[in-house]
Protein backbone atom coordinates (compact mmCIF):
# COMPACT_ATOMS: atom_id res chain seq x y z
CA UNK A 1 0.00 0.00 0.00
CA UNK A 2 1.15 3.86 -0.54
CA UNK A 3 1.31 6.68 1.72
CA UNK A 4 -1.91 8.47 1.67
CA UNK A 5 -2.74 12.24 1.81
CA UNK A 6 -3.43 13.56 5.07
CA UNK A 7 -7.81 13.69 6.26
CA UNK A 8 -8.58 16.68 8.69
CA UNK A 9 -11.96 17.04 10.25
CA UNK A 10 -13.54 19.90 11.98
CA UNK A 11 -15.61 17.80 14.30
CA UNK A 12 -18.97 19.09 14.68
CA UNK A 13 -21.41 19.40 18.25
CA UNK A 14 -22.79 15.92 19.38
CA UNK A 15 -25.76 17.88 20.41
CA UNK A 16 -27.81 15.94 23.65
CA UNK A 17 -26.04 12.79 24.92
CA UNK A 18 -27.44 9.48 26.71
CA UNK A 19 -25.55 6.57 27.48
CA UNK A 20 -26.19 3.05 29.16
CA UNK A 21 -23.15 3.17 31.18
CA UNK A 22 -21.10 5.66 32.74
CA UNK A 23 -19.53 6.61 36.47
CA UNK A 24 -20.67 9.65 38.24
CA UNK A 25 -17.43 11.34 37.61
CA UNK A 26 -16.75 10.12 33.96
CA UNK A 27 -19.92 11.33 32.24
CA UNK A 28 -20.81 10.43 28.54
CA UNK A 29 -21.36 13.99 27.66
CA UNK A 30 -17.59 14.46 27.97
CA UNK A 31 -17.06 12.98 24.51
CA UNK A 32 -18.16 16.36 23.43
CA UNK A 33 -15.85 18.10 25.70
CA UNK A 34 -13.34 18.32 22.70
CA UNK A 35 -11.26 21.58 23.51
CA UNK A 36 -10.74 19.35 27.16
CA UNK A 37 -9.12 16.15 26.19
CA UNK A 38 -8.79 15.24 29.89
CA UNK A 39 -13.06 14.57 30.50
CA UNK A 40 -13.47 11.11 29.37
CA UNK A 41 -16.18 8.74 29.32
CA UNK A 42 -15.42 5.66 31.49
CA UNK A 43 -18.00 2.91 31.77
CA UNK A 44 -18.59 1.24 35.16
CA UNK A 45 -18.19 -2.25 33.82
CA UNK A 46 -18.48 -3.45 30.47
CA UNK A 47 -22.46 -4.02 29.90
CA UNK A 48 -24.50 -1.50 27.51
CA UNK A 49 -21.27 0.09 26.67
CA UNK A 50 -23.45 2.55 23.88
CA UNK A 51 -23.60 5.80 23.28
CA UNK A 52 -25.97 7.82 21.85
CA UNK A 53 -26.75 11.65 20.59
CA UNK A 54 -29.54 14.41 19.11
CA UNK A 55 -27.43 17.11 17.15
CA UNK A 56 -29.27 20.31 16.91
CA UNK A 57 -29.64 20.48 13.25
CA UNK A 58 -29.02 18.40 10.96
CA UNK A 59 -25.23 17.23 9.55
CA UNK A 60 -23.14 16.35 7.17
CA UNK A 61 -21.00 12.91 8.54
CA UNK A 62 -18.53 11.17 6.46
CA UNK A 63 -16.54 10.24 9.06
CA UNK A 64 -15.91 9.08 12.93
CA UNK A 65 -13.34 8.96 15.41
CA UNK A 66 -13.14 7.85 18.89
CA UNK A 67 -9.66 9.28 20.56
CA UNK A 68 -7.80 8.50 23.41
CA UNK A 69 -9.32 4.69 24.56
CA UNK A 70 -8.29 1.79 26.22
CA UNK A 71 -9.38 -0.36 23.48
CA UNK A 72 -8.07 -4.04 23.38
CA UNK A 73 -7.00 -6.06 20.60
CA UNK A 74 -10.81 -7.35 20.38
CA UNK A 75 -12.54 -4.13 21.01
CA UNK A 76 -15.25 -3.36 18.31
CA UNK A 77 -17.52 -0.10 17.75
CA UNK A 78 -20.68 0.17 15.81
CA UNK A 79 -21.58 3.35 14.49
CA UNK A 80 -25.49 4.46 13.24
CA UNK A 81 -26.44 7.27 12.01
CA UNK A 82 -30.41 8.34 10.83
CA UNK A 83 -32.77 10.95 10.99
CA UNK A 84 -34.34 9.41 14.50
CA UNK A 85 -33.64 7.52 17.70
CA UNK A 86 -35.88 4.89 16.35
CA UNK A 87 -33.57 4.63 13.40
CA UNK A 88 -29.68 4.22 15.40
CA UNK A 89 -31.38 2.59 18.33
CA UNK A 90 -32.71 -0.24 15.81
CA UNK A 91 -31.21 -1.77 12.38
CA UNK A 92 -33.30 0.39 10.12
CA UNK A 93 -30.48 3.33 10.39
CA UNK A 94 -29.52 4.53 6.69
CA UNK A 95 -25.73 4.32 7.84
CA UNK A 96 -24.75 1.36 10.27
CA UNK A 97 -21.26 0.05 10.30
CA UNK A 98 -21.44 -3.18 11.96
CA UNK A 99 -19.19 -4.29 14.95
CA UNK A 100 -16.03 -3.66 13.40
CA UNK A 101 -12.57 -3.56 14.87
CA UNK A 102 -11.45 -0.51 17.16
CA UNK A 103 -7.74 -1.22 16.31
CA UNK A 104 -7.50 -1.45 12.86
CA UNK A 105 -4.92 -2.40 11.64
CA UNK A 106 -3.69 -4.24 14.63
CA UNK A 107 -0.81 -3.04 16.40
CA UNK A 108 0.31 -2.56 20.26
CA UNK A 109 1.67 1.11 21.57
CA UNK A 110 3.26 2.27 24.47
CA UNK A 111 0.79 4.34 25.73
CA UNK A 112 -1.73 1.50 25.48
CA UNK A 113 -4.48 4.85 24.75
CA UNK A 114 -5.92 3.87 20.63
CA UNK A 115 -7.93 5.95 18.34
CA UNK A 116 -10.70 4.59 15.83
CA UNK A 117 -11.17 5.49 12.36
CA UNK A 118 -14.42 5.01 9.97
CA UNK A 119 -14.39 6.85 6.58
CA UNK A 120 -18.13 6.36 4.81
CA UNK A 121 -20.10 7.82 1.70
CA UNK A 122 -21.31 11.66 2.70
CA UNK A 123 -24.63 11.04 4.75
CA UNK A 124 -26.96 13.85 6.57
CA UNK A 125 -27.95 12.70 10.09
CA UNK A 126 -29.62 14.30 12.74
CA UNK A 127 -28.79 11.15 15.35
CA UNK A 128 -26.18 9.18 16.05
CA UNK A 129 -25.18 6.04 18.34
CA UNK A 130 -22.08 4.29 19.08
CA UNK A 131 -21.53 1.08 20.66
CA UNK A 132 -18.78 -0.87 22.30
CA UNK A 133 -18.24 -4.69 22.01
CA UNK A 134 -16.01 -7.74 22.99
CA UNK A 135 -13.93 -4.96 25.90
CA UNK A 136 -13.10 -6.29 29.24
CA UNK A 137 -13.89 -4.41 31.93
CA UNK A 138 -14.44 -0.47 31.63
CA UNK A 139 -14.29 1.21 28.58
CA UNK A 140 -12.82 4.79 27.90
CA UNK A 141 -12.37 7.56 25.45
CA UNK A 142 -11.40 10.94 25.06
CA UNK A 143 -13.48 12.45 22.63
CA UNK A 144 -16.20 11.46 19.76
CA UNK A 145 -14.77 12.50 16.61
CA UNK A 146 -17.85 13.40 13.50
CA UNK A 147 -17.45 15.61 10.92
CA UNK A 148 -16.91 15.75 7.05
CA UNK A 149 -13.36 13.99 5.79
CA UNK A 150 -11.68 16.84 3.94
CA UNK A 151 -8.60 14.81 2.53
CA UNK A 152 -6.16 17.01 0.62
CA UNK A 153 -5.94 16.95 -3.12
CA UNK A 154 -2.28 16.66 -3.41
CA UNK A 155 0.35 15.88 -0.99
CA UNK A 156 2.18 17.84 1.58
CA UNK A 157 5.71 19.54 0.66
CA UNK A 158 9.87 18.27 1.74
CA UNK A 159 10.65 18.41 4.47
CA UNK A 160 7.97 18.29 6.78
CA UNK A 161 8.36 17.63 10.71
CA UNK A 162 7.44 15.63 13.42
CA UNK A 163 8.54 16.14 17.00
CA UNK A 164 7.45 17.63 20.53
CA UNK A 165 6.62 20.21 22.93
CA UNK A 166 7.33 19.87 26.29
CA UNK A 167 4.81 21.46 28.51
CA UNK A 168 7.09 21.22 31.30
CA UNK A 169 10.34 22.62 32.02
CA UNK A 170 13.95 21.86 34.24
CA UNK A 171 16.45 23.78 35.45
CA UNK A 172 19.41 23.66 37.71
CA UNK A 173 20.28 25.34 41.04
CA UNK A 174 23.38 26.83 41.90
CA UNK A 175 23.79 24.04 43.95
CA UNK A 176 23.54 21.08 40.78
CA UNK A 177 20.17 19.94 41.39
CA UNK A 178 17.94 19.69 39.11
CA UNK A 179 14.66 21.60 39.70
CA UNK A 180 11.75 20.35 37.57
CA UNK A 181 8.19 20.65 36.89
CA UNK A 182 6.11 18.21 35.42
CA UNK A 183 4.05 18.91 32.22
CA UNK A 184 2.89 16.70 29.32
CA UNK A 185 4.84 16.47 26.42
CA UNK A 186 2.80 17.36 22.74
CA UNK A 187 3.23 15.44 19.78
CA UNK A 188 3.54 17.94 16.67
CA UNK A 189 3.45 17.92 13.02
CA UNK A 190 4.75 20.57 10.83
CA UNK A 191 3.75 20.58 6.71
CA UNK A 192 3.19 22.53 3.61
CA UNK A 193 0.77 22.06 1.29
CA UNK A 194 1.83 24.25 -1.75
CA UNK A 195 -1.01 23.15 -4.87
CA UNK A 196 -4.33 24.40 -3.12
CA UNK A 197 -7.02 25.54 -5.79
CA UNK A 198 -9.18 27.98 -4.61
CA UNK A 199 -12.06 26.04 -5.64
CA UNK A 200 -10.36 23.47 -2.72
CA UNK A 201 -9.54 26.73 -0.58
CA UNK A 202 -13.31 27.62 -0.42
CA UNK A 203 -14.98 24.43 0.11
CA UNK A 204 -12.66 23.07 2.56
CA UNK A 205 -10.00 24.91 3.91
CA UNK A 206 -11.33 27.93 4.48
CA UNK A 207 -13.29 26.98 7.02
CA UNK A 208 -10.16 24.86 8.75
CA UNK A 209 -8.27 28.29 8.40
CA UNK A 210 -11.42 30.27 10.44
CA UNK A 211 -11.27 27.87 13.54
CA UNK A 212 -8.03 26.46 13.90
CA UNK A 213 -6.64 29.12 16.23
CA UNK A 214 -9.19 28.36 19.00
CA UNK A 215 -10.58 25.20 18.39
CA UNK A 216 -8.76 21.95 18.50
CA UNK A 217 -9.16 20.19 14.74
CA UNK A 218 -8.65 16.31 14.31
CA UNK A 219 -5.56 15.36 11.86
CA UNK A 220 -5.04 11.66 10.30
CA UNK A 221 -2.02 12.85 8.53
CA UNK A 222 -1.34 9.63 6.90
CA UNK A 223 -4.53 7.35 6.77
CA UNK A 224 -2.35 4.50 4.91
CA UNK A 225 -4.56 1.39 6.72
CA UNK A 226 -0.76 -0.73 8.05
CA UNK A 227 0.33 -1.05 11.27
CA UNK A 228 1.71 2.34 12.77
CA UNK A 229 -1.12 4.10 11.43
CA UNK A 230 -1.51 5.36 15.71
CA UNK A 231 1.23 7.21 15.23
CA UNK A 232 -0.09 9.08 12.64
CA UNK A 233 -3.19 10.46 14.99
CA UNK A 234 -3.37 13.72 16.04
CA UNK A 235 -6.12 16.52 17.55
CA UNK A 236 -4.97 19.43 18.57
CA UNK A 237 -4.62 23.58 17.62
CA UNK A 238 -2.43 25.45 15.37
CA UNK A 239 0.22 27.01 17.13
CA UNK A 240 0.24 29.90 14.28
CA UNK A 241 -3.50 29.78 11.72
CA UNK A 242 -3.43 28.63 8.91
CA UNK A 243 -2.97 31.52 5.93
CA UNK A 244 -3.56 31.14 2.50
CA UNK A 245 -0.45 32.17 0.22
CA UNK A 246 -0.68 33.20 -3.31
CA UNK A 247 1.60 31.40 -5.35
CA UNK A 248 2.95 32.24 -9.17
CA UNK A 249 -0.16 29.58 -10.79
CA UNK A 250 -3.37 31.64 -10.72
CA UNK A 251 -5.94 30.69 -8.37
CA UNK A 252 -3.49 28.36 -6.54
CA UNK A 253 -2.33 28.77 -2.89
CA UNK A 254 0.74 27.63 -0.57
CA UNK A 255 -1.02 26.68 3.19
CA UNK A 256 1.49 26.08 6.05
CA UNK A 257 0.33 23.48 8.81
CA UNK A 258 1.81 23.43 12.07
CA UNK A 259 -0.33 21.40 15.59
CA UNK A 260 0.17 21.21 18.96
CA UNK A 261 -1.37 17.55 19.54
CA UNK A 262 -2.72 16.20 22.52
CA UNK A 263 -3.04 12.84 22.00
Amino acid sequence: MAIEKPIFCLPVDLGTIATGNERTETLAVHLNHHESIGLVWRTNGNSSMWARGQFTASQALSMCSLINANAQAGTTVRLRLGTSQAQVDGGSAPYDSGAVTFISPAETTDSGLYSSFQQFAEIDATWWRIDIGNHTGDFEAASLILGKAVQSSRFYDRGWELGTSDLGSIDISRWGVDIETDGIVLNTVSFKLSWVSEAEFISSFRQIMLRAKRKPVWLLFNPEAVAGRQAHFYFGRFGQAPFAQSVRKPGTFAMEFSMQSVI
